[in-house]
């Protein structure tokens, strides 16, 4: 087997092992029979791409080819977000934080009745609890949970509840689409369209 495929490959082993899954469950899942596997993971057959790429979409993995320019990017991405995962404490916390939130605006809603803006940060926080937070998100909703707190008996609450909205907002685009934008207004007009 050929050192750059001997990498791969016991990337592949490693993985089904720390799954705890055996070959012949490897092989229902990918498809390929458990002496294939077998020879595979002892160096004694060369996987095929084909082969290499129904083994790790059965372990999890996505197989992705990135221009070779773009790779020094790609890996500095994967180093971020690789260092700033949380553990499972941290997550089990931000969990809980979520859900304070969630129940707050509920109390907010029993509070001030019906609010398009409540109503939008339930969805987000609904959506954030499914996606892979990093530290600084968690801190970012932990502190618009503070201000909600702050400001839920003041008559200014419904520009503080429109700010919150605002990040939370792009915060779940960012996990959703991949970017962080800034809100848009739903129209604009152009210049030459000044005078209309």
């Amino acid at each position: 087997m050929s050192y750059k495929n001997a990498d791969l490959v016991q990337t592949i082993r490693n993985r089904r092992a720390a799954a705890g899954i055996s070959q012949r469950d490897l092989g229902a899942r990918s498809g390929l029979s458990q002496a294939h596997i077998s020879q595979i993971e002892s160096g004694k057959l060369e996987p095929g791409l084909s082969s290499f790429i129904d083994l790790a979409r059965a372990l999890d993995f996505e197989v992705m080819l990135v221009p070779k320019r773009m790779l020094p990017a790609v890996q500095g991405l994967l180093r971020e977000t690789k260092s700033k995962e949380l553990s499972p404490e941290e997550g089990q916390a931000a969990l809980q934080t979520i859900n304070q939130g969630e129940r707050l605006v509920k109390k907010l809603h029993s509070f001030y009745g019906s609010s398009a803006e409540l109503d939008r940060i339930t969805d987000y926080l609904r959506y954030l609890k499914h996606v892979p937070l990093r530290s600084a998100d968690v801190e970012l909703i932990a502190d618009a949970i503070q201000t909600l707190k702050r400001h839920e008996a003041s008559r200014q609450s419904k520009d503080v509840l429109i700010k919150i909205g605002a990040d939370l907002q792009r915060l779940r685009s960012h996990y959703a689409h991949g970017r962080i934008e800034a809100p848009r207004p739903a129209y604009a007009l152009d210049d030459e369209d000044a005078d209309a």
